[in-house]
Formats: C-alpha cells, sequence, structure tokens
C-alpha cells in the first residue's frame, strides 16, 4: 500500500489514496482530506487544535493516528466512522476522552491514547463493546469508571504510568483479560504485595 506524504499530490490522484501521512500546519483540520474517498489508514501529526464536530467523508477509514500537542478540541465525532478499528491519540491534550451521544458506530478494536494527561474515562467507555486492546499509558488517571467491566471483549490492557494508588476492583470481573499491565503508577508497597498476592501480577 503506497503512503502518500503530500496533500496536494493525494489530491491529485484521490481515487487511489489508501494510507496517508502528513504534518499538519494551522489550527484547523484539513477538511480536504474528506475528498479522499477510498483512505483506509491516516497518521497525521502536527499544530492542529480543533477537529470538525461533522465528517462529511473518511467513511472508509479504519486506522487513524494523531499526535497534535496543541490541540484542545473535542474529538468525539471521530467515533461516528463506520469503519474506524483502530485509534491512537499520542500526545494530545486531552483531560477527558468524550464519546459521541447515543451510540458510537466506530467498531474500535484498538484504543491508545498515550501521553494526554488524560485524567478520567466516561461510563460510556462500556458502548465500546468490540474493544479488545486498550493502551492508556503516561496519562493520571486514578480510576475505572464502574462500566468497564462491561467490556466483555478486552484482551489487552495497559494501565502503565498512571496515577492509581488502588489496584481498580473493575478488574477483577473481567475474565477474557489475558494481559495486564500496571507499572509505574502509585501502589504502595502493601498495595503491591496484595496485587502479588490475589492476582499474581508483580506490578514495579
Amino acid at each position: 500500500m503506497k503512503l502518500y506524504k503530500n496533500l496536494t499530490n493525494a489530491l491529485k490522484e484521490r481515487d487511489e489514496v489508501r494510507a496517508i501521512k502528513l504534518s499538519l500546519k494551522g489550527k484547523y483540520f484539513p477538511v480536504d482530506l474528506f475528498e479522499l474517498p477510498h483512505l483506509e489508514e491516516a497518521y497525521l501529526e502536527g499544530e492542529c487544535e480543533v477537529f470538525p464536530e461533522n465528517i462529511p467523508g473518511l467513511k472508509n477509514l479504519k486506522v487513524l493516528s494523531i499526535k497534535w500537542e496543541q490541540f484542545s478540541g473535542d474529538l468525539s465525532s471521530i467515533l461516528s466512522l463506520p469503519q474506524l478499528e483502530n485509534l491512537k491519540i499520542i500526545e494530545t491534550p486531552m483531560k477527558k476522552f468524550l464519546l459521541p451521544l447515543g451510540k458510537i458506530k466506530s467498531p474500535l478494536k484498538f484504543l491508545t491514547i498515550k501521553g494526554s494527561g488524560l485524567e478520567k474515562l466516561p461510563e460510556e467507555i462500556s458502548m465500546c463493546t468490540e474493544l479488545q486492546d486498550l493502551s492508556l499509558p503516561g496519562n493520571k488517571l486514578k480510576e475505572l469508571p464502574y462500566s468497564f467491566k462491561e467490556l466483555k471483549n478486552l484482551r489487552r490492557l495497559n494501565l502503565d504510568g498512571n496515577k492509581f494508588e488502588y489496584f481498580p476492583d473493575q478488574i477483577k470481573l473481567m475474565e477474557n483479560l489475558g494481559h495486564l499491565s500496571i507499572d509505574g503508577n502509585y501502589f504502595s508497597e502493601e498495595e503491591k504485595e496484595r496485587i502479588q498476592r490475589d492476582f499474581h501480577i508483580s506490578p514495579n
């Protein structure tokens, strides 16, 4: 699959474009991307601060990776994309991960939010029923929402480098979870001993 690195060139061959990697300049998301009807993968870095509330294109997008260090907007509309399976949010400021009102349209299986200052996950995270891999390292999480246990298909969970002081009780109820990483949190030595004794995990 050819990886386009220039939007102008991509627009000249719009029917051929399946993957694109761009460094964005300016405050706003480049709406010209919506004119790439067959785009499946997008890797976007740069200065973007605002994402559109309505997405008139990108109906075939399966993979989206963003790294927008100046971002101050809302990304909830991303989860209206009907084919999106893999979403990576890297070092993009986000205290809360907002989800769209009502039903999530994206069949999200892989979600990464890394180093973004995330302080809280919403109860609505349970609407991501197909989620298999959730990676949240380097954030500011102290707890998980009660509804987290409803993620029945979750197989892998990474909570490294957050602010947990106690092992999240919801994880105890997740029978299909095969891999869990919780290093670099704020567990006391007593809590680490309990985690090791009860869950056979040795957090660092």
